[in-house]
């Protein structure tokens, strides 16, 4: 008598057992470079969740998001990786950049390094918690 009663509860258990996780879903962060801001001024996002910053440059001219810190802690995908260097990521007049990304918790410094963007206020703050 125990051994049909045995059988379903060991099927259920192995049924049970192939179940896997969703994955989270992935935030998508828009980020506007316009002539010396970014808007947010601070972008916001959670530690160890896959993320895509879409930088979006609506700007009379060049520009770039350039946060070293930040860029060497996270894990970048590879399709993304291409488009960092030396920590920072620059956007094209009119062009929009998307990077897919798993960020570190911290607080993380950004700015534009064009000659003058920064002093004229083009910085910002991307914290990970």
């Amino acid at each position: 008598m125990v051994i049909p009663l045995l059988v379903p509860a060991i099927a259920l258990l192995a049924l049970a057992g192939q179940a896997t996780a969703q994955p989270a879903a992935l935030s998508r962060i828009e980020v506007v470079l316009a002539d010396f801001s970014y808007s947010p001024k601070t972008i916001r996002l959670e530690a160890g969740q896959k993320a895509v910053l879409r930088l979006t440059n609506q700007g009379s001219g060049g520009h770039n998001f350039a946060a070293p810190d930040f860029f060497s802690r996270a894990q970048l995908d590879p399709a993304s990786a291409h488009l960092v260097h030396k920590g920072k990521v620059e956007v094209k007049k009119g062009a929009s950049v998307d990077l897919t990304l798993t960020p570190v918790a911290g607080r993380y410094k950004l700015k534009c390094t064009h000659f003058l963007h920064s002093g004229f206020g083009m910085k910002g703050m991307i914290v990970v918690e």
